[in-house]
């Protein structure tokens, strides 16, 4: 079957935002390394080809965890942009879903899955081994020769070299002092020059070093010299042969060819079959021994023998015990303490054998799973990022890039965490899959709110929840209509506002808004907010007819009055079992208390200022006839 035009426009807007991405996230993995690797790669003078080795097979162990990154950046922001251009509506206009909209991209992570998957068990362990073994190389190479001025140089095997000056163009060192080490500090040579030039041999295994004009002091303390154990030698030349093998020696891939990171799959479980064989067999002896030390503690000696006609007989080791003499008993004690320790000391050697032994065990497990891990997080980051993107419809690198580091973050903690608590034995085999089991209730959870239309993560959505739930101050926006069908009823609000303001006091001195909340009654009884509900209705009544007022002084005043969120105070829910499920449950149930003493003090203020702006329309309606 023909690709239609929909899916290969909804690819290759994915396809090209995915390439960036996956080189993006790539060289910041990479980074990652390097940063880890500098100290090993300065000052060594390694080739650019040794250098391009390095990064490259970098580089492709970095491959199986830059995919999953690069998947959620790239989805979210291609659904981003869909969302932002109004091409997602066009499709689900044309009576598109959103799961066709991403059928094709879902194949293409289940494909991109499997080469993952090919990729970790085949080519990562090949190249992890070629890293480790290059790795190895470059840390046991020596660096390069670079003295520095003015500062002690100590990266020549048994040598301490100080030059206050160097000539850069020559490469002449002057006023050099050497401190000879081989031999130890016992027989500590020091060497004084003028000046030294230093070169290594063409085989760049050794180190001239070519002296002038100086001196040398040696201490020798060793038990077979004879005579004076300082000497003084005076020289206007002298060379020093000094093994420095600055050349880089690679290593093969073999030597490491039995480290975790370099196995498949099937030899991960061949290496765990031989290694629980092998542990269970030391166990084994380890539990035959014990048993056999245990049964060797008996009386010795002359006890014995004296004691020997009564092993036959059933008796008592304290009776036993306080027969015989006392310097028997002291000996008896010493011997048995001596071997309790020394068993202690063995039992613990043996069981950190082999806690270190399970410990091996459960990082093969840990490397196993990982593999499918790893692909299996590909399919979880396309169904995080590709709701989220229609969701917040925001494309571009601003708000995408934040949730993908967000997302990676909390990815990357779980899934070290878990694998942590697994290795050092805490967790069962679950902890190898603990990001796994985070996200991917999270993945189905948004892939139906975004099938669904859901304004989750809108910020209207967000700030009405914060209102609600904090009750943040609203403010009326009355402005005078240019066309008003009925004016107001003036005697009709003076009314009103006797009966707000009355109330407006009334309730400000009330029980309900200067105690604290009645737990039972918030959760259990109810609350009476009768009077409340009532002063607020009048408010709003006679706010809306004296909207309709054309003087501009009475709709500034009409602005002044608050708009009272009555549900503060009230029970949470509607339904009665949703009450009393929230205040059985006391933690849950103490945030709603709290939230009522908070709303029930903002009510009060509020209150206050009902009345006082109700006296204040109340004085100006008597200087002035409120215009109809």
């Amino acid at each position: 079957m023909r690709p239609k035009r929909l899916d290969i426009f909804i690819l290759r807007s994915f396809l090209l935002l995915f390439a960036a991405a996956f080189f993006i996230c790539l060289f910041v993995l990479l980074m990652n390394i390097l940063w880890r690797w500098v100290e090993d790669l300065v000052g060594k003078g390694f080739t650019l080809g040794v250098l391009a080795k390095f990064f490259y097979l970098s580089s492709v162990m970095l491959v199986p965890e830059a995919l999953p990154l690069g998947v959620l950046m790239a989805s979210l922001i291609t659904f981003g942009n869909f969302g932002e251009r109004f091409e997602l509506l066009a499709m689900k206009t044309a009576g598109i879903s959103l799961l066709r909209i991403m059928r094709p991209l879902i194949i293409f992570c289940c494909c991109l899955a499997g080469m993952s998957f090919y990729f970790q068990n085949v080519v990562g362990p090949k190249a992890s081994a070629k890293f480790s073994a290059l790795g190895y190389s470059i840390m046991h190479k020596n660096p390069e020769l670079e003295i520095p001025e003015g500062v002690f140089y100590g990266l020549i095997p048994g040598y301490n070299m100080y030059a206050k000056h160097k000539n850069p163009e020559t490469g002449v060192l002057s006023n050099v002092i050497i401190y000879n080490l081989s031999k130890g500090y016992e027989n500590l040579t020091v060497i004084v020059s003028d000046s030294a030039m230093l070169e290594t041999t063409a085989d760049k295994q050794f180190l001239y070093m070519h002296l002038y004009n100086g001196e040398q002091f040696s201490q020798d303390n060793d038990v077979d010299s004879k005579g004076q154990p300082y000497r003084r030698e005076s020289f206007r030349e002298k060379h020093i042969l000094v093994s420095f093998d600055s050349d880089f020696q690679e290593f093969g891939a073999g030597i490491m060819s039995s480290q975790v990171g370099s196995k498949n799959m099937s030899q991960i479980m061949h290496s765990i079959d031989s290694l629980s064989a092998l542990q269970d067999s030391i166990g084994v002896g380890n539990l035959a021994e014990y048993w056999q030390a245990m049964s060797t503690y008996r009386l010795s000696g002359a006890d014995s023998v004296k004691y020997s006609e009564m092993s036959s007989k059933v008796i008592s080791a304290d009776s036993v015990f306080a027969v015989a003499s006392r310097a028997t008993q002291v000996d008896v004690l010493s011997s048995m303490r001596s071997k309790i320790q020394g068993q202690q000391s063995e039992l613990n050697i043996k069981g950190r054998s082999m806690f270190d032994q399970d410990k091996t065990i459960r990082k093969h497990w840990m490397q196993w799973m990982k593999k499918l891990s790893l692909s299996l997080s590909i399919l979880i980051f396309f169904f995080i990022g590709a709701p989220l993107g229609a969701i917040i419809r925001k494309g571009g690198l601003g708000v995408p890039v934040i949730i993908s580091v967000m997302t990676f973050i909390l990815y990357y903690i779980t899934q070290v965490s878990g694998e942590k608590m697994y290795r050092e034995g805490e967790w069962s085999i679950v902890g190898c899959w603990l990001s796994t089991i985070v996200l991917a209730p999270l993945s189905v959870f948004l892939t139906a709110k975004a099938n669904k239309d859901s304004t989750l993560f809108q910020m209207d959505v967000v700030t009405e929840f914060l209102r609600y739930w904090f009750g943040s101050r609203q403010k009326r926006n009355i402005v005078r209509k240019d066309v008003v069908i009925e004016d107001p009823d003036v005697n009709r609000c003076k009314g009103l506002l006797e009966r707000i303001r009355a109330n407006a006091v009334s309730l400000n001195s009330s029980v309900l808004l200067n105690r604290r909340p009645d737990y039972t009654g918030l959760f259990f009884s109810g609350v009476d907010t009768s009077s409340l509900e009532s002063m607020n209705g009048e408010l709003e009544e006679l706010v809306t007819d004296l909207g309709n007022s054309r003087d501009r002084v009475v709709l500034d005043i009409l602005n002044g009055f608050p708009i009272i969120q009555t549900y503060g105070v009230q029970s949470p829910f509607g339904k009665e079992w949703a009450n009393r499920l929230v205040g059985i449950v006391f933690p849950i149930g103490l945030l709603f208390y709290l939230r009522a003493w908070l709303f029930s003090r903002k009510i009060k203020r509020q209150t206050a200022e009902v009345s006082s702006v109700a006296e204040r329309l109340t004085e100006y309606s008597k200087n002035k006839q409120i215009k109809g």
